[in-house]
């Protein structure tokens, strides 16, 4: 049988569950449309590559977390909202509207995963998330620290590319050739303490981490681009879910 691989995803509020099309925030709205596109596409690129995508929706109940792990060969953590930073310890310095409940399930369900040793890749918040649950930190908004970097939230360059990030982990990306790869970015948060157990993959020129991996699990890699968008003509990037997929059917 295929590998059966979870998406966590929330692009829905619970809050918006009683209001009218009309009546909806147009940035919720977009929003909402964003993360549905994008989880779209990562259920595309997981079937491409072999397996067999289930979106999750958010739960705080340990038992209902415990049970997805064991019946899920992997995970693929999906991009959105920031993570709320008391998760790793810090007052809010420029996180934008945390989605608690998606939190919540997300690190529980991040945390079994890796206890029990399932494959995961974390996809922009998801890579985020991974240096949280090992105990890493955030950089909360990335123009407060430099004001060059606002050209990495660049959500109207889905499919096209925004910078370079120089590969330090070449065989987490074994088609690639060189060490220079071009990638797309949509985020104005990154890694920013890295967990003990994490390493680096991937950086841009001036410093930003944009892929971690944890050696010491079975496979566990983040890449802050969205690879789900350049998957159908770049072969490195569809080749991140053939990876996780041939991992999770070991």
């Amino acid at each position: 049988m295929r590998p059966l691989i979870g998406i966590p995803t929330s692009p829905f509020r619970h809050a918006y569950a009683e209001v009218e099309l009309a009546g909806m925030d147009k940035e919720a709205l977009n929003y909402f449309w964003l993360l549905s596109m994008l989880t779209e596409k990562i259920i595309s690129c997981v079937r491409a590559a072999g397996g067999v995508p289930l979106p999750l929706t958010a739960t705080r109940e340990p038992h209902e977390i415990k049970a997805l792990v064991s019946k899920l060969d992997g995970f693929v953590f999906a991009g959105g909202s920031d993570i709320a930073p008391a998760f790793y310890g810090e007052e809010d310095k420029g996180t934008i509207a945390p989605d608690l409940d998606r939190d919540h399930f997300e690190v529980g369900l991040c945390r079994e995963a890796l206890e029990k040793n399932r494959p995961l890749l974390g996809i922009c918040r998801g890579c985020q998330l991974l240096n949280v649950v090992l105990g890493g930190s955030l950089i909360q908004n990335l123009p407060d620290v430099n004001k060059s970097w606002t050209l990495h939230r660049r959500s109207d360059v889905m499919k096209g590319y925004v910078h370079e990030v120089k590969i330090s982990a070449p065989w987490l990306f074994p088609n690639h050739r060189g060490d220079m790869m071009m990638v797309n970015s949509m985020h104005h948060q990154a890694v920013g303490r890295l967990a003990k157990e994490a390493e680096a993959a991937a950086r841009t020129e001036d410093g930003i981490i944009e892929a971690i991996w944890a050696p010491a699990y079975k496979y566990a890699i983040g890449v802050q681009w969205h690879p789900e968008c350049l998957a159908e003509e770049d072969r490195v990037q569809a080749d991140i879910f053939k990876s996780l997929v041939t991992k999770a059917g070991e």
